[in-house]
């Protein structure tokens, strides 16, 4: 073999497990006074989507889903480094994953039309990587148009200009 690791479905169901776990004690114990659970929703070969759920899980998604790509964040950090297994975890709730698509969706469609019609380039705020990846898809769709991103984290944005 050539020195790399090669992930064994046991590496993967371990860190699924270690995922679900930490988003469950999360649940459990930082916020012992909320209606709160978490429950894998999404398994995947190459990711997981977990979602918090209860009366008070809009709470844990913060402004623009901040909260949600932190936990993300943390887990990541702790449930990759051990092993040699690495999964792409999302963590998702009162189903803002969808809704942001949808309105990203809207807004690429929307917009990608008004370049379309006017020949002017539409510059959006600064997105996310992943909200980033939602419009260049969603553009990559429609003929006649192209999209690029510019800046630097995290105020990286995206410019939809005509092809």
């Amino acid at each position: 073999m050539n020195g790399s690791m090669v992930n064994t479905n046991n590496d993967i169901e371990a860190v699924k497990e270690k995922t679900r776990q930490f988003a469950e004690d999360l649940a459990a114990s930082a916020a012992p006074d909320l209606d709160l659970s978490a429950r894998m929703t999404v398994e995947e070969p190459e990711g997981i989507t977990i979602a918090f759920e209860g009366a008070d899980a809009p709470y844990m998604v913060g402004r623009n889903g901040q909260i949600l790509d932190a936990i993300g964040f943390i887990a990541g950090q702790i449930i990759n480094r051990r092993g040699n297994a690495r999964l792409r975890i999302l963590f998702d709730a009162d189903n803002y994953r969808q809704k942001r698509e949808e309105t990203l969706t809207k807004l690429a469609t929307e917009l990608g039309e008004q370049v379309l019609a006017t020949g002017q380039e539409a510059v959006l705020d600064p997105l996310s990587p992943m909200e980033r990846r939602i419009i260049h898809n969603i553009i990559a769709e429609m003929p006649g148009l192209q999209t690029y991103s510019e800046g630097m984290e995290p105020d990286r944005y995206i410019i939809i200009s005509p092809a």
